[in-house]
Parts: C-alpha cells; sequence; structure tokens
C-alpha cells in the first residue's frame, strides 16, 4: 500500500473514533476479566487479582496507545482527545474558569487594544502602491502650519517646492500638500445652507504621484498645475461623496461654492483612501494653485517667506532615503539663500536649521506625534498588568493542582506518563487562553474606541482601527506568552505526584496539602505573590508620579486670569475683511461685547490663547550679540488695546497699549519678562528699539509678566506683543481674529450673549468657537490627562489582582494549617497572636516584592522623564504613597482568611483531617 494511502486512511479513521474506542475497551475488558477469573481460581483475592490483570496486560493506557499508533494518527488523535477532556475538566468548574477566562480578557484584551491604536498611529502605511517608496520633506506634524518670516525647512513655500521638483534628480516626483483653513461651502443655490467640508490643497500630480485613482471622474493632473486660478476643480472623497451626494453619479460635473469661487466636482476619490494625513479625514482636495483666488488676503503662491506646504516624493530607481537626504537638504539652502527676499536668505544662511527628510510610507500626522511616546508608555503598563494577571492565574492553576493531585495519581497508576499529564495541563491552558483571548478581541474592540473618546475628549477621529493581520498576530503572541507564564510551571508541579502516597491519602487529605511536594508549590505560590507585588510598585510609583506631574502642570501659574476668561474665535479669511475694513470689524465687536452686563474686560488677538497659531519672528537687537541662531528669534502675537487688562495679566513695567499708541506713526509693542531679561539684563527695556523684517523699528512701551499663550509646560517662550491696527494696516491680515472676553463671574454663562453680538454686526461671519479658556487649556494636555487616568486605571487592576492574590495564597496556606491553629488555640495561644501573626507573616511575603520592585520602579521612572512637569526621577512622595497604599491593601487581604481561621472552634480543627 502507498504511503498517500496509507495517511489517507489515517485520516478518515479519526472519524468515528467513538465506536472503534468502545469496541476496543470492550475487548480489552473481557480479557482482562478472563484472567482476572483465572487467578481468582487459584486462590488470588479478587482485587489482587484485577490488579494483577492489569499489570500483566501492561495497562489500559499502553494498549488504547499501540492501538491508535497502528489505526490513526497518535498526534491528531491525542490531540483531539486532550481537547475534549479539557473542555469537559472546565465545564465542571464553571466558575473557575470564568474567573480565568475574564482576567486573561482584561490583560490580553488591554494589550491589543493599546497595540490596535499604535498600529493605526504609529505603524500602519498608506494604502498607496510601494509605500516604501515615499519620502516626506517638512515636518509631518505641522499639517497645518502656516509661518510668513523667515524661510523655513519645518513647512516650505510653493516657489521652493516648484524649484526642487524642477531639480531634484532623487525623485521621480514630488507633490506637494497645504491647510485649506476653513472652507466655506454651499451646494447648489447660492443661498444653500452653509457647510465646512475638511479640505486640502494639493498639487496637480498629487493622486497620480501616490498611484490613487479615481472612483468616478477624474483626478488632478498637469492641467492643475497650471497658471494660479485657472483650475477651479475639485476632488472629493468616497466618504463625502456617499454623506452628501448619496452616491450618486451626477455629483460628477456639479458646481459648488467654495469660498465665494465657483468649483466644479470632477472626480471621486476610491473608496478606503482618506488622504495623506493619518488621524484626519479629507473631504475635498483643491488645487494649490487656486490658494490665492480661495484666500486673497493671505497671499501664497508667489512668496518665498510664506511656508505653509509639507511634500512627498517617491524616490527614483536604486535611490536610498540617505541618497535623496544627501541631495535635497543642500539644495533647499542653495534655494532659499538665492532667492529669499531682502536679508531673510542671509538670515537664513547665518541660521543652523534642522531638516526634516524622512521616510514617507506613514504619511503626515499630528496625531502621531502627540500620541507616540504616550501611547508606548501604555503599552508597557498593560504588558506589566499582563504579567501579573499571568501570576495570578498561575496560583489558581496551582492550587487546584492540589485539588487534583488524587486524579493525577490515578493517571499515573492507570499507566499514563508524566510527559502525557503535562501536555494534558498545558492544552487546559491553552484552552483557556483561547478564550480569553476571544474574549479579549471584544475588550480590544470596544476598549481602542473607548481610548480615542477618552483621548480626544469625545472628538470623533477618523482612524482605521480594524483588526489587521499585525493586531492579530500580536493577540496570538500575546496569547501564547500567556500560556507559556501561567500555564507551564503548574503543569510541570501537578505531575510531579508521590504516588503511594496519595494514592494512601483521603480526599480531604489530598485537598488540604499532603501532596509530597506541597512545600514546593507554596514556596511557588508565595515566589509569585512577591512578583505581582514588585510589578504593581511599578505600575502604583509610575502613576502616582503621572498624577502628580498633571496636577502640577494643570496648577502651573499662567499669568493670567484663567478662571474668567471666554475665548471667541472669528474666520474673517473671505468675507472681505482687511485692513482699515478689518480693524474697524475687530473695534465695533470690541465695543458690543463689552458692553454685555457681566462683562469686565474684551481685547482680540490673530493668535488668541491656547487656540488658533503660533508665529514667530527674526529681529536684530542693538548692542546684543546672538550666541545661537535661536537667539534672535521669538514668538509674537498682534493684539488690540488693553490686551493686558483683558486677559488678567500684569504690567511689570511701562503701559499697556493704548488707542494712543495705535496712532503713532512709528511701531510699538509689548514684551514679556523673558524677551525683557534676555535682550536688556542690565536696564530696563521700556523704550528700547528692535528691528523686525530687515528695516522695521519697534519701540518697547510695556513688559508684560510672562503668560503661558499656547501650553501649560515648559518655559515661557520669549514674546513680543504688536500692535494690531498697526500691523494690519500694512499687511493683507490673516484669516483669523480672536477676542478674549474677561467675565465678572462664571465665562460660560455669557457664551450665547457674546455670539448673539457678534451675530448681530455681520450675520455672515463664521464663528469657529467661543470656549472657557479652562476647557481649551485641558484640551492642550489631553495627552498627559490620558496617561494619567489609564496608568491610575492600570495601577488600580493591579493592586487588586495583587491583594486577590495574596488571599488566595493566604487561605490555602491557613487552610493547610488548620489543625495546628486549633492545637494552638487549644493551648491557650490569644486569637489577636494568631491573627497577628498571619498578617505580619502576609506582610513579609509583600515587604519581599516591595524590595526587588522599588529598584525596577526608579528605572522604569526614567523612562517616564519627559513626559513629567516638576517631577524629579527620584520621587519620594510618589514612592511612599504607592508602598503604603500596598501595604495598607495586603494588610486588608491578609486580615480577612486570619480572621476567619482563628474564629474556627478548636475540636473542628483537630477532627479536620
Amino acid at each position: 500500500m502507498n504511503a498517500p494511502r496509507v495517511w489517507f486512511l489515517r485520516l478518515t479513521s479519526i472519524f468515528g473514533r467513538a465506536r472503534r474506542e468502545r469496541e476496543l475497551s470492550e475487548e480489552i475488558e473481557s480479557h482482562v476479566q478472563i484472567e482476572t477469573d483465572e487467578l481468582i481460581n487459584r486462590g488470588v483475592a479478587p482485587a489482587e487479582a484485577r490488579r494483577m490483570a492489569l499489570a500483566h496486560g501492561g495497562g489500559v493506557s499502553e494498549v488504547h496507545d499501540a492501538y491508535r499508533d497502528q489505526r490513526g494518527i497518535p498526534a491528531v488523535e491525542q490531540l483531539l482527545q486532550d481537547i475534549r477532556y479539557g473542555a469537559r475538566t472546565l465545564r465542571r468548574s464553571p466558575g473557575f474558569t470564568m474567573i480565568i477566562v475574564v482576567m486573561l480578557a482584561l490583560g490580553i484584551g488591554s494589550n491589543t487594544a493599546i497595540f490596535t491604536l499604535i498600529d493605526a498611529v504609529v505603524m500602519r502605511q498608506l494604502p498607496v502602491p510601494h509605500p516604501e517608496q515615499l519620502i516626506a520633506i517638512g515636518d509631518p506634524s505641522r499639517v497645518g502650519g502656516f509661518s510668513d518670516g523667515t524661510p523655513r525647512t519645518d513647512l516650505l513655500s510653493y516657489p521652493l517646492y516648484l524649484a526642487l521638483r524642477q531639480q531634484s534628480h532623487a525623485f521621480s516626483g514630488i507633490l506637494a500638500s497645504g491647510r485649506s483653513g476653513r472652507l466655506d461651502v454651499h451646494i447648489g443655490a447660492a443661498d444653500a445652507p452653509l457647510e465646512h467640508p475638511r479640505g486640502r490643497f494639493v498639487s496637480g500630480n498629487y493622486f497620480t504621484l501616490l498611484g490613487v485613482p479615481a472612483f468616478r471622474g477624474r483626478v488632478f493632473g498637469e492641467a492643475e498645475d497650471g497658471a494660479p486660478g485657472t483650475s477651479p476643480v475639485a476632488v472629493i472623497s468616497y466618504g463625502y461623496w456617499t454623506r452628501r451626494f448619496h452616491n450618486d453619479p451626477a455629483a460628477i460635473g456639479k458646481s459648488i461654492v467654495v469660498d465665494d469661487n465657483g468649483i466644479t466636482i470632477i472626480g471621486v476619490a476610491p473608496e478606503g483612501y482618506t488622504g495623506e494625513i493619518v488621524g484626519i479625514s479629507t473631504d475635498i482636495w483643491l488645487p494649490i494653485t487656486m490658494n490665492d483666488a480661495l484666500q486673497p488676503h493671505q497671499r501664497t503662491l508667489t512668496q518665498w517667506n510664506a511656508s505653509w506646504l509639507l511634500l512627498m516624493g517617491r524616490a527614483a530607481p536604486g535611490v536610498t532615503l540617505a541618497q535623496a537626504t544627501q541631495e535635497i537638504e543642500p539644495l533647499i539652502t542653495q534655494l532659499i539663500i538665492a532667492n529669499a527676499p531682502g536679508k531673510l536668505g542671509k538670515e537664513f544662511a547665518a541660521d543652523k536649521r534642522k531638516y526634516y527628510v524622512g521616510a514617507g510610507d506613514r504619511g503626515f500626522s499630528r496625531v502621531r506625534a502627540t500620541f507616540e511616546t504616550p501611547l508606548f508608555t501604555l503599552l508597557i503598563g498593560v504588558a506589566l498588568l499582563l504579567v501579573i494577571i499571568c501570576a495570578n492565574v498561575a496560583n489558581l492553576l496551582l492550587a487546584r493542582a492540589v485539588v487534583r493531585g488524587k486524579e493525577m495519581a490515578v493517571r499515573l497508576a492507570l499507566g499514563a506518563n508524566r510527559s502525557r499529564l503535562v501536555r494534558q495541563l498545558l492544552t487546559e491552558s491553552i484552552l483557556l487562553a483561547l478564550a480569553g483571548s476571544a474574549a479579549g478581541l471584544l475588550v480590544a474592540w470596544w476598549g481602542s474606541r473607548a481610548l480615542i473618546t477618552l483621548a480626544f475628549d469625545g472628538t470623533v477621529v477618523p482612524l482605521d482601527l480594524s483588526l489587521d493581520l499585525r493586531v492579530l498576530a500580536f493577540t496570538l503572541a500575546a496569547s501564547f506568552i500567556a500560556v507559556v507564564l501561567f500555564g507551564l510551571v503548574p503543569a510541570l508541579r501537578a505531575s510531579r505526584v508521590e504516588l503511594a502516597a496519595t494514592m494512601r491519602a483521603s480526599a480531604a487529605a489530598v485537598s488540604s496539602g499532603s501532596i509530597g511536594n506541597r512545600g514546593n508549590r507554596m514556596a511557588l505560590g508565595k515566589l509569585l505573590i512577591a512578583g505581582q507585588v514588585a510589578l504593581s510598585v511599578v505600575l502604583l510609583v509610575g502613576a502616582a508620579m503621572l498624577v502628580r506631574s498633571l496636577r502640577n502642570v494643570q496648577s502651573v501659574d499662567v499669568g493670567l486670569d484663567r478662571d474668567h476668561l471666554l475665548i471667541a474665535d472669528v474666520d474673517i479669511t473671505t468675507h472681505g475683511y482687511a485692513r482699515e475694513r478689518l480693524l474697524q470689524l475687530a473695534q465695533s465687536i470690541n465695543e458690543r461685547v463689552g458692553a454685555i452686563p457681566g462683562v469686565d474686560a474684551v481685547t482680540y488677538s490673530e493668535n488668541g490663547i491656547f487656540s488658533g497659531t503660533e508665529s514667530g519672528t527674526n529681529l536684530r537687537v542693538p548692542g546684543f550679540i546672538a550666541r545661537a541662531a535661536e537667539d534672535t528669534n521669538a514668538a509674537y502675537d498682534v493684539v488690540g488695546p488693553g490686551y493686558a487688562r483683558g486677559i488678567g495679566a500684569r504690567i511689570v513695567s511701562g503701559h499697556d497699549l493704548t488707542p494712543a499708541d495705535e496712532g503713532q506713526r512709528g511701531n510699538v509693542a509689548l514684551v514679556n519678562r523673558s524677551f525683557a531679561t534676555f535682550y536688556y539684563p542690565s536696564g530696563n527695556a521700556v523704550g528700547q528699539v528692535f528691528t523686525i523684517d530687515d528695516t522695521t523699528l519697534v519701540e518697547i512701551v510695556g513688559v508684560l509678566a510672562d503668560t503661558r499663550d499656547h501650553g501649560l509646560k515648559g518655559t515661557p517662550d520669549r514674546r513680543i506683543y504688536f500692535s494690531y491696527a498697526q500691523q494690519n494696516l500694512r499687511r493683507e491680515g490673516s484669516g483669523s481674529l480672536r477676542f478674549m472676553i474677561r467675565a465678572k463671574g462664571d465665562p460660560a454663562l455669557l457664551v450665547n450673549r457674546v455670539r448673539e453680538a457678534i451675530v448681530a454686526i455681520d450675520p455672515a461671519l463664521p464663528i469657529g468657537g467661543i470656549d472657557p479658556l479652562t476647557d481649551l487649556m485641558q484640551q492642550s494636555i489631553r495627552e498627559e490627562r490620558l496617561v494619567a487616568k489609564l496608568a491610575t486605571g492600570f495601577g488600580a487592576l493591579a493592586l487588586l489582582l495583587a491583594s486577590v492574590g495574596l488571599y488566595g495564597v493566604m487561605t490555602y496556606a491557613i487552610t493547610r494549617r488548620t489543625r495546628e491553629i486549633g492545637l494552638r488555640v487549644a493551648l491557650g495561644a490569644r486569637r489577636i497572636d494568631l491573627v497577628r501573626s498571619i498578617v505580619l507573616e502576609s506582610l513579609g511575603l509583600v515587604a519581599v516584592g516591595m524590595v526587588f520592585g522599588v529598584p525596577i520602579a526608579l528605572g522604569a521612572a526614567r523612562l517616564l522623564r519627559a513626559q513629567l512637569t516638576g517631577i524629579d526621577a527620584i520621587d519620594f512622595p510618589s514612592i511612599a504613597g504607592a508602598l503604603t497604599v500596598l501595604a495598607v491593601s495586603a494588610a486588608g487581604a491578609a486580615m480577612l482568611p486570619a480572621l476567619r481561621a482563628s474564629k474556627v472552634s478548636p475540636i473542628v480543627a483537630l477532627q479536620s483531617d
């Protein structure tokens, strides 16, 4: 018979196995009975005759195994048998099984949830052909940045993009992508309701270079890179096409109004493609060449110092990232120095710039830059939590192994070898792990979405959280590790049974620990508890440090009246407000809002506080010698009169900006204390002058105490506050205007009144938002809040698991010592002394875990250093707090079984064996 036929017969022999096993058992039993009868006839006792007959036959198990070797596939049949037996065993203990499955689901599910976010935010490549060929130029996190000062390298200008595209040889093509700001869209009639889809300006080769075809219609081509303003077309996303046009093919060719300009929809992007920015779903793509037409007050297409684009190139065949970097960095420098207006090129050459050239396969993302480090920190935390859970499960399995000692002894007596027992017990562990993993996937599905909601304060973030192969592989790997951690050692321990002693013992004696190696089991259980305590110390100390750091950030002095400020964001991009008309609008809103009852003061600015954008400029200060390139940089805002009073800040010297200052022919400004002490360390800054834009002199009229305008962490930047009137009268203006309303009471009560006042001046004026400053400040530290909340949750769960594990071990230990405790009580021992000795024994275990846990926690704290504010790497309050909470919890966990044992009647205890 050929080999394939043999294997086929063996495979088919697996089916109908129950019938053949029954027939075989009946045949074996008949032979055993015949031999038993012969021995009885010779005068042997029936029980001994039965034993001798079984021994002479080699054991029932060996006969079955030999049969399987001949008739089936041994490994497959034995595996199926182990699975069936393991499933029956677990079904007989539903409470035990459920507890373990739930714990594993929490451990594996939380790990998978965090990894799902890491996969979606950090690891997943763009859904385009050959993403590994893409190279990003510019800071990938600055997806909505804009700067009109000295040329930059984290963002690039449109003229620089055109020059790079023409002169670079390392790329087969380079695309450009930049913010569109808020889009005002009318679909249908001009008086149709205003919509605000999320848009993106892109170059004409955007779709073709990425390899993204049109699902309907066509995508952009070379025509869209033509003369400015000559391509009033758009491509919309599949999702926007579905939501807004209900998949109507007639949407192709339809005309819509975008920022008061007629735009024709020429195509729909394929389903699943939402853009090159992770965490942002683009609804509509517009040609870059339409930027100046759609935003006439912020022209950028000819300005070398208007930096707002991110670039992405596809490497030419054979070109590596290192080779592309070697070409692109000096080329950027050369082009900026040769073309930047005025002295900006020389200033750029004098500064030591950081260049941003890196792999582009994962696209651009502000979300990735914000949450990458916190997510990996949380992954470490949940990994420790999984280890703690596995230690707890191992302790449960060790305790269960004692109860099953009689069963193991019987199976050994019937001929089963030790390796077979280990395999059977490991199979049960695998079944538990698989059940935990299946439940863990549900936990991960819910948990990953809950984490997104928690991180972004309920805002919908378009991240792909589907379970791809990488996530499933991670879950399987976590399950395998869990099996090894909680299943192997208990299986090995359970199979080491002293056969003779166990067979002689009663069931009660077995369960109370009469198996020969029970001392080893107790030692292992205590070792697992000490390990749990050590890991719990790590999580609790880390959580305490993160919570203390968060409190430090939230309580930092911001230098202004945080509790009474309301920030109103008004979009002026597309409504013709510039120069005198913009200034009139600002003054009108300022006066009307200031007249609202309950308003103490009002002012306005271009960038706002904890909202909007940040601006920076280069400057020259007479007599100041710069030691580094950043010494000539300062942040700035453009503010209205009464700015310091409006935000509740303190004037250190000089005076606040006034309407009289705006009427001066010379430029005036406030500076903060950091600016004044850095550039004028030995004298008063008031009355001094500095130069911006090469030739513009600015006089300092006042010094403002340092305020935190956009972030609660780090040190305050050097900052300048220019006069809004003077700046807007000499330039086109920006796209936004933000009002700071200082309330006498709760600022949230003024939201509707402020909105009504703005609408009364211009009903068509878009209002981006009206928010209390405290809400905006909370949003600025959302990643710190996320990590602190989750770390606290992990620490609390670890504390609970360690306490439950300690409770279980002490309960088991006390059960074994019931007779001893009864004897001591009978001899006059005080119950309080018994309780004290048991609690001290448990605290000894906790102390061992703490001794090992504290050094590990101190080492782990160094990994958190970048996320801590006002906290040293060795934070004694956090360590002391964590150890105190752990000790109190451990004492409580040990107290319960100790009190229960002390109340046992001596007579009952002495009769327990």
